[in-house]
């Protein structure tokens, strides 16, 4: 190997995630690598954690992949039990499967550009194999509320009588767009009203494979995003604006609209409004992506673009319901 490789572990840590550093690219520009300035923190952080655990096992270099993988599966066993002893939430340690998986890929693309006689490191399945053991023995959060998914939305969707917010909540279910989106901005003095412009016609859904509506919209931040709708709630939507022009209401109707649906299905709770339909999308697309063979941080990273956040921890509180 050529290239020079740092002595310390905290050192060749933060050598293979420089490799990946991203920040202020596009998803075009950079499909794997970290964007996100807060998650290049917390994944560096974790990463240097994990490696203080290898030093005291005394190890000298993370590209010994498999000591690597043996000292990955006994901090996960060690992380877990401490949190279950603990009653701790699965947040972290979600966050810590994360973290190693962005370590795994940031040390893999490091030794195909600098050391391709290394054997690469593969610990999805170990990964995969702690993320279903924390959904099982780690409590869902550490805040006494924090799932705002309704427990039957389409019994709620099915309630709602007005035409126009009949048509946009499915569009928040479906296709994880927030208010803004769906031509219903919080914010009533803004006007963001849903058009043909956003219709893109019928495609293919990114993870499915099937036929999917594609609407694109602008939300928080200005930030334009493709969502992916069934065909039939596309159509109604093409209807709709063929008709009116455009999808738009006032905020206040429509989440007045929605309380009295799930006050009448019995799925009120306070706080929930129309964000708790976000939260129905987000949790069964990150699951619809685990069931078509992605790995946890993939299903995160689409579930993230789909409902419009730039932080991969952002998604975590949609998804760890």
């Amino acid at each position: 190997m050529k290239h020079r490789w740092p002595v310390s572990l905290h050192s060749q840590v933060e050598a293979v995630f420089h490799a990946i550093r991203s920040i202020r690219q596009t998803k075009t520009d950079s499909i794997t690598g970290i964007r996100s300035f807060g998650s290049w923190k917390v994944y560096k952080y974790e990463a240097h954690r994990f490696v203080t655990f290898m030093i005291g096992k005394g190890r000298t270099s993370i590209l010994h992949t498999l000591s690597v993988y043996d000292d990955m599966a006994e901090y996960f066993k060690q992380k877990l039990t401490h949190y279950v002893e603990k009653n701790r939430s699965r947040q972290t340690m979600e966050t810590i499967l994360s973290a190693m998986g962005k370590l795994e890929y940031a040390l893999n693309s490091y030794i195909e550009q600098h050391a391709p006689e290394t054997p690469k490191l593969n610990s999805q399945q170990l990964r995969m194999e702690y993320y279903t053991r924390s959904r099982r023995l780690l409590r869902k959060s550490s805040k006494l509320f924090n799932n705002r998914a309704y427990p039957d939305p389409l019994r709620l969707i099915a309630a709602i009588t007005d035409g126009t917010f009949q048509l946009q909540a499915p569009l928040q279910y479906e296709g994880g767009l927030r208010t803004e989106g769906v031509g219903s901005p919080s914010n009533n003095r803004l006007k963001n009203p849903l058009t043909e412009k956003g219709l893109h016609g019928i495609g293919m859904d990114p993870v499915t494979g099937l036929p999917a509506g594609i609407i694109s919209s602008v939300e928080k931040g200005g930030k334009e995003t493709e969502h992916f709708v069934s065909v039939e709630t596309y159509h109604r939507l093409e209807k709709h604006i063929q008709t009116h022009g455009k999808l738009e209401s006032n905020y206040a109707d429509y989440l007045q609209a929605i309380n009295t649906a799930a006050r009448k299905t019995k799925q009120y709770a306070p706080g929930c409004g129309s964000h708790g339909l976000k939260h129905n999308f987000a949790q069964e697309r990150y699951l619809e992506c685990i069931a078509h063979g992605m790995s946890h941080e993939q299903a995160l990273q689409q579930t993230s673009l789909e409902t419009s956040h730039l932080r991969l921890r952002e998604t975590l509180t949609y998804t760890r319901g």
